[in-house]
């Protein structure tokens, strides 16, 4: 999540996007009279002929000239929230932008055409959405501020230290944001708060909270915003991570493959499914314990871990996701991946008797018709046999 700065008044330049001088736009902070506006400033279209043989970062200078000329004071900014202005090139001068004095640069070809630009201000459909506090008032909540980043192990998760005990930071900001996402993570704190306390599943600690970054006036009163939770530390990393190093664990493989079928079936009893079983979404803890993440069951989904069955259902219904299909169709997904898991243990372990064992277990759950397959129960079964 962004910080704020408030100097008495000038721009805070954030993210800026180009696709090869097509549709550039760049996010900012117009700070004016210790008020601020988040900003969007966008074209609709792609820059003049003569910008499109520049490089990549002489287009950035030039168009952050450009809006560093706008006069934003002279706009009807919203509060509270993204200010997206769209510019257009029109015949007509009509809601035109005003370029500030000092600032007109004709060497700017942007600059130069400023007056025939067709200005629409509107609020930005994709910005950051941060829920407020209230949604999720009875779980613990930690100030954003407090916490300080370790490391950063992926767009949406750091490690973060508080009170010198590190805890997993997982954002709702994040490099490529879509709204949908908000709901997403909204809904993974909904499924952890439901399965605190259970073995092998991730621990959610609390909520993140902040001040609503987009706050104009810092004297107005509004309620905090989460910005992500937080989650148990597990040191131990992957098992993608494991699997990429000598394997060399012994008896673990049968270990972690109960660990990780019983978080499955607690899951399930619970009307929940997971969609995305993978190497990376189980971590290890300290004790070399298996413990499943991501349960949120509406994220991403890898094409490759999904049975033949729901890949044929996202085939047919194309604006669909795995988290669209009937419950037991989920149930079997989850299932026939854990098999595919189970397979890639047995890979990296060999020709011994658990590797031998895993690959017959994997062997069941994958078969090629869901009706012959072995149970979760019975995989589970299967597996704590001596």
């Amino acid at each position: 999540m962004p910080e704020k700065t408030d100097p008495l008044c000038g721009l805070e330049f954030k993210s800026f996007q180009d696709w090869n001088g097509d549709r550039p736009s760049q996010t900012l902070i117009f700070h004016n009279n210790c008020s601020s506006w988040w900003i969007k400033v966008a074209v609709d279209g792609s820059l003049p002929e003569q910008a499109l043989g520049l490089g990549s970062f002489k287009r950035r200078f030039v168009f952050q000239e450009f809006v560093e000329a706008i006069d934003f004071g002279q706009l009807q900014l919203l509060d509270d929230t993204v200010t997206t202005i769209n510019l257009s090139l029109t015949e007509q001068s009509q809601n035109s932008i005003t370029i500030r004095n000092g600032h007109q640069n004709p060497a700017n070809f942007l600059i130069a055409v400023a007056h025939r630009m067709c200005c629409i201000i509107a609020e930005d459909p994709r910005r950051v959405i941060y829920p407020t506090l209230e949604r999720q008032q009875c779980l613990p909540a930690f100030e954003a501020r407090c916490l300080q980043t370790v490391e950063v192990v992926a767009p949406t998760v750091r490690t973060v230290l508080f009170k010198e005990q590190i805890f997993a930071y997982k954002t709702i900001d994040r490099p490529i944001y879509e709204p949908e996402d908000t709901e997403h993570v909204l809904n993974e704190i909904n499924v952890l708060e439901q399965l605190r306390g259970l073995p092998s599943i991730a621990q959610l600690v609390g909520l993140v909270v902040s001040e609503d970054p987009y706050k104009t006036c810092p004297s107005t009163n509004s309620p905090a915003v989460i910005t992500g939770f937080l989650l148990e530390y597990y040191p131990r990393g992957s098992l993608e991570q494991i699997f990429e190093d000598e394997f060399q664990f012994d008896a673990l493989p049968i270990q972690w493959a109960l660990q990780i079928g019983t978080a499955l079936r607690s899951l399930h009893k619970r009307g929940r499914t997971h969609l995305d079983i993978k190497p990376s979404n189980i971590v290890l803890d300290a004790n070399e314990n298996a413990v499943l993440i991501d349960v949120s069951g509406t994220g991403g989904y890898v094409w490759e871990w999904l049975s033949p069955e729901m890949q044929a259902f996202i085939q047919q219904n194309s604006e669909s996701s795995p988290a669209n299909a009937p419950f037991e169709a989920r149930v079997s997904t989850d299932c026939w991946a854990y098999g595919r898991l189970l397979s890639t243990m047995a890979e990296k372990i060999g020709t011994s008797g658990i590797g031998e064992k895993l690959q017959s277990i994997a062997n069941a759950l994958t078969k090629a018709v869901p009706e012959s397959r072995i149970s979760l129960c019975d995989a589970l079964a299967q597996l704590n046999e001596k």
